[in-house]
């Protein structure tokens, strides 16, 4: 398997691993108003491997890079959501997925994102699309992206964690 799809796989089972530490009774606990549960945050990664994955299918191969090159380097991928920047309100979670549920959606969304990756025949490194805040990535980005985005979001989970363990 490429290493970018092993680093989605890894990060998926990193954070498969942490939902399930969580009780039930801490699943929809919100620490501030502002502030996402562990309920949301799993559907929120789930909803937007989902859009990845459908964007990479419908977008991805039809459109070559040519001479265009990519906004990031693949190193810089894991620390753009250290900008600070937001994109538009995309994968918004309800919340209200129970955690069997958002551990099957979770782990599905990846896999296919892998599936796909693994049978598209062409150089992943010679199409992209631009992300709405971090501009063009070529298809081994969005799958660099996609396993990020997931680490990004477990480690929300690891601090919820650390409030409730005070």
């Amino acid at each position: 398997m490429p290493a970018e799809l092993e680093q989605l796989r890894e990060a998926t089972e990193r954070m498969l691993a942490e939902l399930t530490r969580v009780t039930d009774a801490q699943w929809s606990i919100r620490t501030a108003p502002d502030q996402w549960s562990v309920a949301q945050v799993a559907e929120h990664v789930a909803i937007s491997n989902r859009n990845i994955c459908r964007m990479l299918m419908k977008r991805l191969l039809v459109s070559p890079l040519g001479d265009r090159t990519t906004d990031v380097t693949d190193a810089e991928i894991p620390y753009l959501f250290y900008r600070g920047d937001e994109p538009p309100d995309v994968a918004a979670p309800t919340g209200d997925w129970m955690k069997a549920h958002a551990a099957q959606e979770l782990d599905a969304s990846a896999r296919a994102i892998v599936e796909w990756a693994q049978g598209a025949n062409t150089d992943l490194r010679s199409v992209g699309i631009a992300h709405p805040v971090f501009g063009l990535l070529d298809g081994i980005q969005w799958l660099l992206f996609a396993a990020a985005h997931t680490e990004r979001h477990r480690a929300q989970i690891l601090g919820l964690r650390r409030h409730w363990e005070g």
